[in-house]
């Protein structure tokens, strides 16, 4: 597969979760468009996708994003060190109400 198509494929990874969940959101026209392209360069070359159709569109991306997942890994695709440092710090105590005076 070519490297635009795994870095494109990589950046809208999101998509194929949610279809993982039972949906696909609302996708802009040339991100469909994008999908219909890869899916007919490496998976058929007959597949013409219907927009409109949610369940078409669903089943796309989940048979895209299968075959992507079956894929050797390169170094492009390796995940980053995704370490989060976060600092525990103490934050003043607040000032509450000064008592009423009972005069």
């Amino acid at each position: 597969m070519e490297l635009e198509h795994r870095a494109f494929l990589k950046e809208h990874y999101n998509n194929y979760e949610t279809a993982l969940s039972g949906y696909v959101r609302n996708l802009d026209l040339d991100i469909l468009r994008m999908y219909e392209h890869i899916y007919r360069k490496y998976l058929n070359p007959t597949f013409v996708l219907t927009i409109w159709c949610g369940s078409c569109r669903m089943e796309m991306v989940m048979r895209l994003y299968t075959y992507y997942t079956t894929l050797p890994l390169l170094e492009f695709d390796k995940k980053e060190d995704d370490t989060i440092i976060t600092f525990i710090t103490e934050e003043p105590k607040k000032r509450g109400r000064k008592p009423k005076a009972n005069d």
